[in-house]
């Protein structure tokens, strides 16, 4: 592991650790105050906000958007009463959350990780109770039901909100938010909209206030008598904390600042301004280097919810170079690191017979693809430009710009993998060997790669107070969402569909209920 260290005490330091001028008290326009302030509306802060509402405290959101913001809705818990009542069982996920460790090196603090799966269903069934009272239904989220030993295989638990105009899964975040917001305001709570925080204020070692920008100018100085929560997102924009925190994919993400209304979009979110203000505050930076992307590959031709393309990948130079076994996430990590960051698929018409397909976004238990349905999704590819199709492999190969006789020979190879019912190159499992050899054949680009968000940000202990570099914790100062620190290693890899969301609402559940009674 890098020494994080060494890279906060470059020479000269990185700019943005150095904080701007105090505001002058002659621009502090007002002074509210309140037991708990919570910095940002997102799922994380109204969870948050409302839960130490419901425990009795004063409680304050401080919000630089003009309403709650979210985007996709997919929510993971390890068990819930919507499951209870489908009839799932509770499922034996040990060996599971294990390998999920293993994926992230053992780098991420493990209490925080059993935290939240532990407290996971008693946080969702608070949000389910809500939202079914606000009109609001609450499904189960198709995702990949394969081998559990499969690196695509993701557990039920993945849980979504549908209401009136919206029944694909996965897209209703804003269902809850409103209901969140809506049960917030309803018990007295207070939000400050359009209130951009800029700078945190201590009273000796304690953070004691939020200093916030108004709409029409000045500030206002939130005093917090209990707690400062900041849930402001990611830094994903801030090009500088992305060459000094994830600098292998620093150039992925768009370093144009985005508005803080946003909802679902792609190259990055928001430039780290509560990253900022803790770091100015005294908060070390988390210990696990880099920060997690959470990016998405090509998902042309994938046959699974949250899957890519399964069958022969190639690279530029027409080489197989992979178990093609893998989700989208791991798809996009194996692409980049191939000649020119390119690579290739090819498959065949009997494709669409020889697996099964699930549509991304459908319920679980609902019905699988028909034939109709995956030609028609090859169909709008080609209409997209996104693939090509050929009556022979040699028109494909071509088509692609791969070297003839070396792609030509590797699908020969991959072909007879197949019959054989064994990949003695890269051991993927017999099951998923589909043979390329019905006409017409088709080819595309695994180019396409989605960068979201960066996760990760201030050091945090498991009662997720920020800690500065001696690992105390900064009196006052808590975060939650995607600043956790220390929470993701390596990359978000969409194993534990939803388990962003599903950490934010857990956190912000659990955190708002002690310092709503005063217990942290």
């Amino acid at each position: 592991m890098t020494e994080l260290k060494s890279i906060l005490d470059l020479s000269p330091a990185p700019a943005f650790l150095t904080p701007p001028p105090p505001i002058p008290e002659s621009e502090i326009r007002e002074t509210p105050g309140a037991d708990v302030v919570v910095v940002g509306e997102g799922l994380a802060g109204l969870s948050c906000a409302l839960r130490a509402r419901q425990a009795g405290a004063d409680t304050l959101i401080v919000t630089a958007s003009k309403a709650p913001v979210g985007r996709g809705g997919s929510v993971f818990a390890a068990y819930s009463k919507v499951m209870a009542e489908r009839g799932l069982p509770r499922q034996d996920l040990d060996k599971f959350l294990l390998e999920e460790l293993e994926a992230r090196s053992f780098q991420v603090d493990q209490r925080k990780f059993y935290r939240f799966i532990n407290h996971s269903e008693e946080a969702i069934d608070w949000l389910i109770d809500l939202l079914r009272a606000d009109g609001v239904d609450v499904v189960l989220e198709d995702a990949n039901d394969d081998d559990h030993d499969s690196p695509t295989y993701q557990p039920p638990g993945t849980h979504a909100f549908v209401a009136k105009g919206v029944t694909r899964a996965g897209v209703g975040i804003t269902f809850a938010l409103q209901t969140l917001e809506k049960a917030y305001l309803a018990l007295g709570g207070r939000i400050l909209r359009a209130h951009p925080a800029r700078r945190l204020e201590k009273d000796g070692a304690r953070v004691c206030a939020v200093l916030a920008e108004r709409p029409d100018g000045g500030y206002v100085r939130v005093l917090a008598r209990r707690a400062v929560v900041l849930a402001t997102g990611d830094f994903s924009r801030n090009r500088e904390m992305m060459r000094c925190f994830c600098p292998q994919y620093a150039d992925g993400f768009s370093p144009e600042r985005a508005d803080y209304d946003t909802g679902f979009s792609m190259g990055g979110l928001f430039q780290g301004e509560g990253h900022l203000m803790a770091l100015w505050a005294g908060a070390a930076w988390q210990r696990t280097w880099p920060c997690a992307p959470m990016i998405q590959g090509s998902r042309v031709c994938s046959s699974l919810p949250y899957g890519s393309h399964r069958g022969l990948r190639l690279n530029a130079r027409g080489e197989r170079y992979c178990n093609e076994d893998m989700n989208g996430a791991y798809t996009a990590l194996t692409t980049l690191r191939e000649p020119g960051g390119k690579a290739y698929i090819i498959w065949a018409s009997n494709y669409a017979d020889d697996i099964r397909w699930r549509a991304h976004g459908g319920q679980r238990d609902g019905p699988d693809m028909t034939r109709e349905q995956i030609l028609a999704n090859w169909e709008g590819q080609l209409e997209k430009g996104k693939a090509i199709r050929a009556d022979t492999l040699e028109e494909v190969v071509d088509a692609l710009g791969l070297p003839r006789e070396t792609a030509l020979a590797e699908i020969t190879r991959y072909n007879a993998h197949c019959r054989a019912g064994s990949d003695p190159d890269f051991h993927k499992a017999p099951k998923y060997l589909q043979e390329i050899r019905e006409a017409p054949f088709y080819g595309a680009s695994l180019s396409d790669r989605f960068f979201f968000s960066v996760l990760g940000g201030p050091r945090t202990n498991w009662k997720l107070q920020i800690c500065d570099a001696a690992d105390e914790p900064i009196p006052g100062l808590y975060c939650l969402g995607s600043m956790i620190g220390d929470f993701y290693a390596g990359c978000y890899n969409f194993r534990i569909p939803g388990e962003n969301y599903g950490a934010c609402l857990t956190f912000g559940y659990l955190t708002g209920g002690l310092l709503g009674r005063g217990e942290l």
